[in-house]
């Protein structure tokens, strides 16, 4: 734990310059998941949105990485400090502290499928006293860009377990909507997903990936991206490692905005909004990364457009 007091001497002007307005001093909480570098932009997001608030925010940072020793210690040090808000980012550290601490106001960030993960029953609002900036980017925006990749996609398959069960739903109906068919065969542990990509690689036009830990493990990573590559399926995965390593392409996200976003959050909450009410946020900086390599493979021609648009872009 640190506590950081870098406004002293802002404070120290308010009180001698006359006619300017003194701005209230804000105790926040910050508890990471853990010090990764998505983790960390995340973090300096957050405390440079709410350095631009009419606050004085006194910044109080908790690690939850996984060589921390005093994780059981954490939540009675923060109830200890009185924090007017606690920011948590990463899956790790909302569940803990919003498990435990119903009276204080939460804004987690850097969270994927919030809704999956039980952190909240629809990203609309909580009900509670938690709200967040996810980073879920809309499902419409996944499958969109996936049909203006791959021309005359139709079928689409997906794997998924009872965790990701609820994205998949959702997939469904928002590919409907968009002339798509989604082929989805559930699994309970990864090594059912040799069987069942034999079996859905027969059926389908590209292959899309949901998060979900249980399905991708290192082993089943590599079996699928080598499967669909032999067998010329697009495959577009949940994360840029997997463009490195073969798919075709992935969206991904600012960690530094995702933070700004849960920043802007948590001033609307501090001027007295209620959290619980307040909807989840989704990434509005979303990149494309693309793997050439792979394209020419599975022979497919990417439009110059698409290429030109790219953050990245594998050849």
């Amino acid at each position: 734990m640190r506590l950081v007091r870098k406004q002293i001497l802002r404070i120290l002007i308010l009180f001698l310059l006359p006619g300017i307005a003194i701005s209230a001093e804000k105790r926040i909480v910050i508890v990471q998941s853990s010090n990764s570098p998505a983790f960390q932009a995340a973090t300096e997001g957050v405390k440079k949105e709410l350095r631009k608030g009419d606050i004085l925010p006194i910044f109080i940072e908790f690690d939850l990485s996984s060589n921390s020793p005093d994780e059981q210690k954490t939540v009675p040090q923060i109830r200890e400090l009185k924090p007017d808000l606690i920011i948590t980012v990463g899956s790790k550290s909302t569940a803990l502290i919003s498990k435990e601490i119903k009276d204080i106001p939460i804004v987690f960030s850097a969270v994927l499928n919030p809704v999956a993960s039980g952190f909240t029953p629809s990203m609309s609002s909580t009900g509670s006293n938690l709200t967040g900036a996810s980073w879920d980017i809309p499902l419409k925006t996944q499958l969109e860009k996936f049909k203006l990749i791959v021309p005359g996609l139709q079928k689409i398959g997906v794997i998924y377990t009872r965790d990701s069960e609820p994205v998949v739903s959702e997939a469904k109906r928002v590919c409907q909507g968009l002339g798509l068919e989604l082929i989805s065969v559930s699994v309970a542990s990864e090594k059912e997903i040799p069987q069942v990509i034999g079996e859905l690689g027969q059926k389908i036009d590209g292959f899309w990936a949901v998060a979900d830990t249980v399905i991708f493990t290192p082993q089943s990573t590599q079996y699928l991206l080598l499967n669909t590559l032999r067998n010329g399926i697009p495959f577009m995965g949940p994360f840029s490692s997997f463009v490195q390593d073969g798919a075709l392409f992935s969206l991904i996200w600012d960690d530094k905005d995702i933070g700004r976003q849960a920043g802007e959050l948590a001033l609307r909450i501090l001027s007295g909004e209620n959290p619980g009410k307040i909807p989840i946020t989704t990434p509005r900086m979303i990149y494309l990364i693309l793997n050439l390599r792979t394209a020419e493979q599975i022979n497919l021609k990417i439009p110059p457009n698409i290429v030109s648009v790219a953050k990245e872009v594998y050849q």
